[in-house]
């Protein structure tokens, strides 16, 4: 795989050189000295760099500065030692040198050339990080600085450096080939200018050029005889080995698993850190004693390496592993299907580079990459794909389908053909006598209210701010519609929002239940009856949903979709209920909060729903309501403290689910300490979705774990799975695409996954419990007419039952034997407290762990739960607001669809004639 650091200083990336990447004690089976290492890429190659790098030539570069003049290419930011308001002095930042970019063969391919000693294994590993290199080097940017795009120039300059061994763990050198790629922070403009880098590319670039690296590597391991298969993490391993062995071989990776688990972190980041944490001292050892401890540790294990390097030769002149042309070109197209499935699930526009690492992934060293690139042109040049033009700061080519921007269009123009063409549900006049009949409405309900009666709109929206009153307005546009002969139903994305609607009177359902049931059905004996459909958390629908719900509807029917284009958007691709306000939607607007009942949080929240989220947040720190805390477990431990401080009314939420996790944990054990939770727990396994398993991932065996716990909805009764049922994954073969599972009876059935339908998948894991805990639900249990993430209080537990006070009031038992669908409550994610109220929010914003969640939605969303207080608890105070000023929303198809003449189109597509680097990967 490929790992990218943090950005090296000058000073750092010179002591790495000397110390680290030129090392001698870093390659024990090639050791001839000091390791040269060799140069890379286009820009090295315009500055005459070739054959070994000279120390002179790396500072140089590591300086920013022209590797043979020594002419400052790249101008150094000027700064200065600065202190913050608490008086710390904070030092300036050196030179950003550039980035290692660490390529690291699989286990079992390095214990293949290394133990094994096959040099060709060991050639195969460094062909393909050159390969990966130079795809990677396509996507590289100039920062132009400002506002202004990055330029993509395709040029870098990069000292490469192979190393053999991994840090010693208790003095044990372990096998492992890597290469250290030394990526320099500068690049040529078109104008021949030099400027830095642009590390963004880089990064957005690093899971395709992983993909690359191990499909090229995968590939021509295969051309040499081996036989590879998925190993523990996804990458291709080399079959042959025991679990065992690579496991004592690794004893890095071990040492690295048990700090996480030791600490209770999880995560990239959790795991960088912990690498850093547990390093040993680095051991200048001879050849002769790394190679005599790997030897002895081979013998012990029987001496795999030599069986599976023996077996390869041995097939590889038989030549019973080749692959015939027309399979590949198969495979790869199957591939582009597979990557344009699961893709366009959840997004209406696809960076190329995420097309091109699932086709990759899909296809592992079955069809190479530059096969795979073919069929994707040929499909784009068929119109299949369509070119989007790239939005600003993009950098890969951006894709959509004719599909998606058919379901778009299809969505806005059902909205447009019923603008101004109906009756309305009733006279100005009664509605007006409606609303004065309700004194309790604001002026922003009571305009609501009365433009949905009014309006001859088959479809209209009702855009509503956080806290502003919805449901309340939502009811009496129901009396209104009821008393003159509508029918009135509700429809949401999420259960717990259909619950709410029923709640407050409205007979409600989920959008998906409405849609599996085919529409109207429960009226079909009066075909006459005029409906008014109200889609609540319109923002959370996707455009196939959208789409299917409004084809639904009867020609005499009226559609309320009611939702926030600022809060969280669905996980399914497209922002329909956005895209129909844009394309001219009569929208209702309810912008008067009503929740927040202290008038600083109220300012504060208004600035978010505004998209103001510096100003809210600096509202929220002059009143005391952000703490800084670096260290994560610290912080938990802070959040718990409070919470228990004052539990009732009180809800923490945070960014993801690790961190929602250990701040549980840390709560529990905080008032298990106050008494206010048992100590008496009991404990069961319980299911938890694999949310990041798309539905084309469903079809392919490689995506289960055995042990992964699967709910059939649909159903099938050829292979006797009944609807509803549960069953664990026992086997894969991925070779032919079959699961095993076993049933709850206990038989075993074996399947082809890609031909059921209508699967969730889940893993196990352990949970202990006690009276007084927060609980919530992870799924919907109609059984007992809970929603999912609906929250409760358990009172008792009982011969392995729970029984719990939800907090609508509702007293349910639990049977863990039969429904495993829950967790504790304490702290949610952003995504499951939207549509929540509360007296008091703790918020756990931790902008370093997975960035790529602070933003504004979530931001605007964990704030505005709370009616009185919220409290922000972060690792950087001082950029807080910055970092949440970031926006994230859906793609959209149409607005970047727009008919282009023949010229503009061919002017877009790369060219069709291939690299020499492609045509030779080709001739393999």
């Amino acid at each position: 795989m490929l790992n990218i650091s943090k950005p090296l200083s000058a000073s750092q990336a010179q002591t790495y050189h000397a110390k680290e990447f030129t090392s001698a004690e870093q390659n024990y089976w090639k050791q001839d000295g000091t390791i040269l290492g060799e140069w890379h890429g286009a820009l090295a190659a315009n500055f005459g760099l070739a054959g070994g790098v000279n120390a002179e030539d790396f500072a140089r570069l590591a300086q920013g500065q022209h590797p043979r003049t020594g002419e400052q290419l790249v101008s150094h930011r000027v700064v200065q030692e600065y202190k913050t308001e608490e008086g710390k002095t904070v030092a300036p930042v050196e030179h950003r040198a550039g980035w290692d970019a660490t390529f690291s063969a699989p286990k079992s391919v390095s214990l293949t050339a290394l133990v094994g000693g096959d040099d060709r294994v060991r050639e195969a590993h460094r062909e393909a990080v050159n390969f990966a290199l130079t795809e990677l080097e396509r996507y590289i940017q100039a920062r132009i600085g400002g506002n202004q795009p990055a330029e993509t120039t395709g040029k870098f300059a990069v000292a490469k450096f192979e190393h053999d061994t991994a840090r010693p763990v208790d003095g044990y050198a372990a096998p492992q080939l890597h290469a250290h790629a030394v990526i320099f922070n500068m690049t040529e403009r078109e104008d021949g200018n030099m400027r830095a880098l642009q590390p963004k590319s880089l990064f957005e670039s690093q899971q395709f050029a992983t993909a690359v690296y191990q499909s090229s590597l995968t590939y021509r391991l295969s051309q040499l005889g081996y036989e590879i298969e998925p190993g523990r993490s996804g990458a291709p391993e080399i079959k042959g080995y025991s679990q065992d062995y690579l496991d004592a071989s690794s004893p890095r990776s071990q040492q690295i698993r048990d700090y996480l688990e030791k600490n209770g972190f999880e995560g990239h980041e959790a795991a960088q850190i912990a690498a850093h944490s547990t390093r040993d001292k680095k051991q200048i050892l001879s050849p002769d004693e790394v190679l005599s401890a790997h030897r002895k540790l081979a013998e012990e294990y029987g001496n795999q390496a030599d069986k599976v390097v023996s077996e390869a030769k041995t097939r590889s002149r038989t030549n019973e592993f080749q692959t015939a042309r027309a399979d590949r070109t198969v495979r790869a197209h199957e591939a582009v299907s597979y990557a344009r499935d699961r893709s366009f699930e959840r997004e209406a526009v696809t960076d190329e580079r995420a097309l091109f690492r699932d086709a990759l992934r899909r296809r592992m060293g079955e069809a190479t990459y530059p096969e795979i690139r073919a069929a994707f042109e040929a499909r784009f040049a068929k119109d299949e794909f369509q070119l989007v033009p790239n939005r600003r700061h993009e950098t890969g080519r951006q894709f959509t389908t004719s599909k998606t921007i058919e379901a778009e269009r299809d969505v806005i123009q059902q909205m447009a053909r019923g603008q101004s063409q109906g009756s309305s549900i009733m006279p100005i006049q009664d509605a007006v006598r409606l609303t004065e009949a309700h004194p309790n409405l604001n002026s922003a309900q009571r305009s609501a209210v009365e433009q949905v009666l009014v309006s001859q709109d088959q479809i209209q929206g009702i855009q509503g701010v956080a806290g502003s009153g919805k449901t309340t307005a939502l009811d009496v546009i129901r009396q209104g519609a009821e008393a003159n002969g509508y029918a009135v139903e509700g429809f949401a994305p999420a259960s717990r929002a259909a619950q709410q609607l029923r709640d407050s009177g409205i007979s409600a359902d989920t959008l998906q239940g409405f849609l599996a049931r085919g529409g109207q059905e429960q009226f079909a004996g009066d075909p006459e009856r005029k409906h008014l459909y109200m889609l609540d958390e319109s923002s959370l629908a996707s455009t196939k949903q959208m789409r299917d719900f409004l084809e639904r509807i009867g020609t005499q029917d009226k559609v309320v979709l009611i939702g926030d284009t600022r809060q969280h958007l669905g996980v399914d691709a497209g922002k329909p209920f956005e895209q129909l306000q844009e394309a001219g939607m009569s929208t209702a607007q309810l912008d008067q909060i009503i929740r927040q009942k202290d008038p600083e949080l109220l300012k504060a929240v208004e600035h978010l729903s505004k998209n103001e989220t510096t100003l809210g947040i600096a509202v929220l720190q002059q009143h005391g309501c952000i703490s800084e805390i670096v260290e994560p477990q610290e912080r938990y431990e802070a959040i718990a403290k409070s919470y228990a401080s004052r539990p009732e009314g009180a809800m923490i939420v945070s960014p993801d689910n690790a961190s929602r996790r250990d701040i549980n944990q840390a709560v529990r054990g905080e008032l298990q300490a106050h008494g206010l939770v048992g100590k008496e727990e009991q404990k069961y396994s319980v299911l938890v979705p694999r949310s990041e398993m798309t539905g084309a991932d469903r079809g392919w065996a490689t995506q289960y774990e055995v042990g992964d716990v699967l709910r059939y909805q649909r159903g099938s009764k050829e292979l006797s799975l009944e609807r509803g049922s549960y069953a664990q994954v026992v086997a894969t073969e991925p070779a032919v695409n079959l699961i095993s599972v076993q049933k709850q009876t206990g038989d075993i059935v074996t399947y082809d996954p890609s031909r059921l339908r209508g699967i969730d998948a889940y893993r196990e894991l352990e949970r202990s419990f006690a009276v007084g805990d927060r609980i919530q639900m992870t799924a919907p249990c109609r059984d007992l007419d809970l929603p999912n993430r609906a929250l409760g209080t358990i009172e008792q537990i009982a011969h392995g039952e729970i029984s719990a006070r939800m907090d609508n009031g509702n007293r349910v038992s639990i049977d863990p034997s039969e429904f495993r669908h829950f967790d504790h409550g304490y702290a949610v994610t952003s995504h499951s407290s939207q549509g929540l109220t509360t007296e008091r929010v703790l918020v756990n914003m931790d902008t370093e762990a997975h960035p790529e969640l602070i933003n504004t939605r979530f931001a605007y969303v964990s704030v505005s739960r709370a009616s009185h207080s919220a409290e922000i608890f972060t690792n950087d105070a001082l950029r807080l607001g910055e970092r949440l000023s970031h926006d994230v929303t859906k793609t959209s198809a149409t607005e970047h669809s727009k008919q282009k003449s023949p010229e503009e189109a061919q002017s877009q597509r790369p060219a069709s004639t291939p690299r020499a680097d492609i045509g030779l990967e080709l001739s393999l």
